[in-house]
């Protein structure tokens, strides 16, 4: 296998094809994050630079679960890798209009608020480590860089010291038409992504890596809505549907089977989303075709019904996605996708993985990706949660020091992120009893006796 560190384009380029594996993510000054926080999925037990077998899945966790009282930052991590790899996949296209650079800084001290925000992560392709990040601000990119380990010896790719393509800076590893991409740079545009827009064949693949392995779920109606659509049109495959069935039978919803069926629209609907599209297109710059708008229209037209037992199996009855429960939603907008993540050996990080969900099928998705035979890409799950089952009260699931994380607010308001594998632990531990009862931290300090205050203040 060639490396990303041999002279040719196509040594190079092979070196990045394979799957993306996780290693470290690192954020500084993000929201509720000030300091530089790290998730690590690195085992503990592992040193060195590279493993020397090469097994970078035996050497790395499938899973972590981060925990911690609420609005304590575990979100703010997730959505902090998020921003990372949204900057990556628009900053050259859709964010391209933009004057300024989106900057979330952490707010309540002054001097953060007027720093730079830094983003990075430490990935494998194929058996070669890479490091990417940038630095930013509201008035644009201030540093960016791609370094590659290919003997364990970091080998610099590009490294960027300002706004400008002047500022750019090349390894001799790195080949393509470096020097005329950086003319096309913008302030506010990453070299990867403007690299990536230029067809550029080495660059181009990081960029794939991180803009599309890397999938979220976030805790909102709007994802949750984006994840249905998404998975309905990739049920049409009859693979994954058949997928999806068993998911949804093994949750044991009386579900006994699932259907695709297209519904006429109404013709005052459709005539209002013309309208719409017409009206967006127009303001956009050059009109699309109309088989974008033919397209949308089919989307919208596609319904998931799902099929129940009734008191007659002779005669199955019909509920529509908007008639299940949602925790029959939640289950399908998390298995469908999670399904996905193990064929391709992708990334998934979801928000809290518990809502509406029971605790034996948060447990079971977790469990996915721990089995090596469901998982033999090492596909890695990355979640929030506030069910305390999962640290090791819940049969089959048996989560280790490394794959469980911890969410604190200090005083000032700045989050703090640790490992369990920061505490001396025994095999014995019960995880669940020791972190309710406080031994870790990361729970919420609450004052029963402040509680009554407030409910009878009223009543005196």
């Amino acid at each position: 296998m060639l490396k990303i560190a041999s002279a040719g384009p196509e040594c190079v380029r092979r070196g990045l094809e394979g799957h993306l594996m996780l290693l470290r993510f690192r954020v500084t000054n993000h929201r509720s994050i000030r300091d530089t926080a790290e998730l690590s999925l690195v085992s503990s037990g592992f040193s060195g630079a590279r493993p020397a077998d090469q097994d970078w899945i035996a050497a790395t966790t499938r899973v972590a679960g981060i925990y911690g009282a609420n609005a304590s930052g575990k979100s703010t991590l997730l959505e902090a890798l998020g921003f990372m790899t949204k900057a990556v996949t628009y900053s050259a296209t859709t964010w391209g209009s933009m004057d300024r650079f989106p900057h979330h800084p952490f707010t309540l001290d002054a001097g953060s608020r007027g720093q730079t925000s830094q983003y990075e992560l430490d990935f494998v392709l194929n058996g070669v480590r890479l490091a990417y990040g940038f630095e930013s601000s509201v008035t644009g990119i201030h540093r960016e860089w791609l370094y590659s380990y290919p003997t364990g010896r970091k080998r610099v790719l590009f490294e960027r010291s300002g706004p400008s393509g002047d500022d750019l800076e090349f390894g001799r590893s790195l080949p393509g038409e470096n020097i005329r991409i950086a003319r096309l740079l913008r302030p506010t545009s990453l070299y990867l992504s403007t690299a990536a827009n230029s067809n550029h064949r080495v660059l181009g693949d990081v960029h794939r890596w991180i803009a599309h392995r890397i999938r979220h779920a976030e805790y909102t109606e709007a994802d949750r809505r984006a994840r249905i659509t998404w998975a309905r049109n990739i049920m049409e495959n009859e693979n994954v549907l058949s997928q999806a069935v068993g998911l949804l039978k093994f949750a044991d919803l009386g579900i006994t089977g699932m259907v695709l069926e297209e519904e006429d629209l109404d013709e005052d609907v459709i005539q209002v989303i013309r309208g719409f599209f017409d009206n967006v297109t127009a303001s956009e710059g050059p009109p699309r075709s109309d088989p974008d708008l033919d397209k949308i229209l089919s989307t919208l037209k596609k319904k998931i019904k799902f099929t129940h037992s009734g008191a007659d199996p002779k005669k199955p009855f019909l509920l529509s996605l908007e008639e299940e429960s949602s925790g029959t939603v939640a289950w399908l907008a998390l298995g469908v996708p999670a399904l996905l993540a193990l064929r391709d050996g992708n990334i998934m990080t979801v928000d809290e993985l518990d809502a509406s969900l029971h605790p034996r099928l948060a447990a079971a998705l977790v469990g996915m990706f721990k089995d090596p035979e469901l998982n033999p890409k090492g596909a890695q799950l990355i979640f929030t949660s506030h069910e305390t089952s999962l640290l090791g009260n819940m049969p089959g699931i048996d989560l280790s020091k490394d794959e469980i994380w911890f969410t604190e607010k200090a005083a000032d308001g700045a989050t703090e992120l640790f490992s369990m594998a920061e505490f001396p632990v025994r095999p014995t531990d019960n995880f669940e009893r020791r972190y309710l009862q406080g031994r870790y931290g990361a729970v919420p300090m609450i004052s029963p006796e402040q509680l009554r205050g407030v409910v009878l203040r009223d009543a005196r």
